[in-house]
């Protein structure tokens, strides 16, 4: 288990107790190993500050059992369809709240395709940078096209795919990362598949001949690690040859 609480430290919280829950611990088991994990995110954390948001997170994940989702399958006639809409931008955004709807589908067990994301979250998961007005414009362009549905409450922004068609599987997808560069990707442009963390990433240099195996993040660290491991044979090596010549000299 990666020891950081992330951007949502309350979501991490809850999903750290719902596994804990999971493995056969009591609650009261589960409210002290929060504690501990929470200080190895943070070892100078106040545990007294904490401690409501702990409890809280606690209690929400004892309501909501844990459930497995290992994939959603995307099909081809929806693919064609999101390729027949206008801008790369809106298939990005098309691509993503399919996978969404799929998703709180299987989630909710509901089977009415409503996305329940918060839209800068539905940004983010389609590598989507822009202003506010174009966003508005793509969600009423996809609109206009009957691929998704707006709510008729006023303060209700979650939005209902209406795409969703069977036919032949065409896409597994189990990564919610980088949802929109995945769809790049499919559409042959130059992205890949971190082959360490499973990231869905541009290519740096889609000129070379070499395959770029890892991203940025990931080959940094295996940069560094390979270095202390060079470092530490080459201390090795020494340490091992000194007891030699120490042997040599010992009469």
């Amino acid at each position: 288990m990666s020891h950081t609480l992330g951007k949502k430290p309350y979501e991490t919280l809850c999903r750290v107790a719902r596994y804990y829950l999971d493995s056969s611990y009591s609650k009261r088991e589960v409210r002290k190993m929060l504690d501990v994990f929470l200080l190895q995110c943070d070892p100078v954390a106040s545990l007294p500050k904490w401690s409501d948001v702990v409890d809280h997170a606690l209690e929400r994940a004892a309501k909501f059992p844990a459930i497995q989702i290992d994939h959603v399958t995307v099909t081809l006639p929806e693919l064609q369809r999101i390729e027949a809409v206008q801008g790369r931008q809106a298939q990005r955004l098309a691509f993503t709240l399919l996978c969404l709807a799929k998703y709180w589908d299987l989630a909710g067990q509901g089977g009415d395709h409503w996305v329940n994301s918060k839209d800068a979250d539905i940004m983010r998961m389609a590598n989507i940078n822009t202003s506010i007005r174009r966003q508005s414009a793509m969600y009423h362009q996809l609109r206009d096209a009957g691929l998704i549905q707006f709510s008729r409450k006023v303060d209700n922004t979650n939005v209902r795919v209406c795409f969703l068609q069977d036919g032949p599987a065409e896409l597994l997808v189990s990564d919610f990362r980088n949802l929109g560069y995945q769809y790049l990707h499919y559409r042959g442009e130059a992205y890949f598949e971190c082959q360490n963390c499973g990231i869905t990433t541009k290519l740096r240099n889609p000129q070379k001949c070499g395959r770029q195996r890892y991203c940025s993040d990931c080959a940094a660290q295996i940069a560094m690690r390979q270095r202390v491991d060079s470092v530490m044979r080459q201390r090795a090596k020494v340490r091992g040859g000194s007891e030699v010549v120490e042997k040599t000299k010992t009469p």
